[in-house]
């Protein structure tokens, strides 16, 4: 079950990281590793910001040991890797 800290609702301004996806139809938790998966690999700095705010570490760092060594490219993988262990980005 997805752990939010906030709402559940994905901005109106993350909507371009989703072109292949009826935005409208998006629901957590239904599509959360898809939602996860998108922002995780394309996001940028807003959409970084709205996972640190929005999601718990648990909930991202699960998504990322399950399916981020197959899902991130090289570039994002590292990236998420060092964001997870950073303790005073979660908060």
């Amino acid at each position: 079950m997805i752990a939010l800290k906030g709402h559940g609702q994905i901005p109106p301004a993350l909507k371009k990281f989703f072109w292949d996806a009826d935005f409208s139809q998006l629901t957590f938790p239904e599509h959360e590793n898809y939602v996860l998966g998108k922002l995780m690999a394309y996001g940028d700095l807003a959409s970084i910001n709205w996972i640190l705010r929005t999601f718990d570490r648990g909930t991202v760092s699960r998504y990322f040991m399950k399916k981020g060594r197959y899902a991130l490219d090289r570039k994002s993988y590292l990236f998420w890797e060092k964001v997870l262990r950073m303790d005073d980005l979660w908060r």
